[in-house]
């Protein structure tokens, strides 16, 4: 598979109080779920072509999620994004 590079200039949570230590332990782990999802799973990536939609999406956690669940939910949601580019 081609190396990707994402970044991610902003990222915003509507509803999840997080102060700033828990806002990079969840970048810190977003990042992991995703790199672990693309070597497991791969992703047909596109040459530059942005997605067809910018709506944001919407998860409904369950009560007490912490940034694990987080993590593994907006990675598994940047995954989507990017095959439905390809």
């Amino acid at each position: 598979m081609k190396p990707i590079a994402i970044e991610i200039e902003s990222l915003v949570l509507d509803g999840v109080p997080l102060d700033p230590a828990r806002g990079r332990r969840l970048l810190a782990l977003t990042q992991a779920a995703l790199e672990r999802l693309l070597r497991q799973r791969g992703s047909a990536v596109p040459e530059a072509r942005p997605p067809a939609s910018t709506a944001p999406a919407t998860l409904a956690a369950p009560r007490g999620a912490d940034e694990t669940w987080w993590a593994e939910a907006i990675a598994r949601e940047l995954q989507r994004t990017l095959d439905r580019m390809g």
